[in-house]
């Protein structure tokens, strides 16, 4: 879970280092990240999903956690 919480951190600190007129901008730091991300996203929900099979939702209540977080973001909350 640490793993997934750091990814997020770094994610959340680059987007506030960033100023809105710059986020369309090329951000080599941000790609890697997000390529990062996307890579071992099969492995994320291979492992959740083995969890969720023993009883253990605490991945899954962390993914809707950081989607709730996305779309605040998005609206600006």
């Amino acid at each position: 879970m640490g793993s997934v919480d750091r990814r997020l951190e770094d994610l959340e600190a680059h987007f506030q280092r960033s100023s809105p007129g710059e986020a369309g901008e090329h951000n080599p730091e941000r790609e890697r990240i997000i390529e990062k991300l996307k890579a071992n996203w099969p492995a994320f929900e291979e492992k959740m999903a083995a969890e969720e099979a023993k009883g253990d939702f605490t991945r899954r209540r962390a993914l809707d956690e950081l989607r709730e977080r996305v779309e605040r973001r998005r609206r600006g909350e």
